[in-house]
């Protein structure tokens, strides 16, 4: 049975046009609290129609290389001319 409900959140609007820096929200549990919830940074750039791409790295904690690249992606990011939505 398909859903559209999420448990994680944001205040990033994906269909929103330009550049947007933000988190998502994962929530995690602990002992010390149920509240908890693990920050994922987030940016979004969308210039017109075209194709979503999304790009991750850091998944792997003793690989540094995907994060760094990541961050000076970023700062190019509001500069770049593309058609469609790049996630980062």
């Amino acid at each position: 049975m398909p859903t559209d409900h999420s448990r994680i959140s944001t205040d990033i609007d994906f269909e929103q046009e330009g550049f947007q820096t933000g988190t998502l929200r994962v929530p995690h549990s602990v002992d010390r609290s149920a509240y908890g919830h693990i920050p994922i940074p987030i940016a979004v750039l969308k210039r017109g129609d075209g194709p979503t791409a999304l790009l991750t790295g850091g998944n792997h904690g003793d690989e540094y290389e995907g994060p760094i690249a990541l961050m000076k992606l970023l700062q190019r990011m509001l500069s770049m001319q593309i058609s469609g939505r790049l996630i980062a």
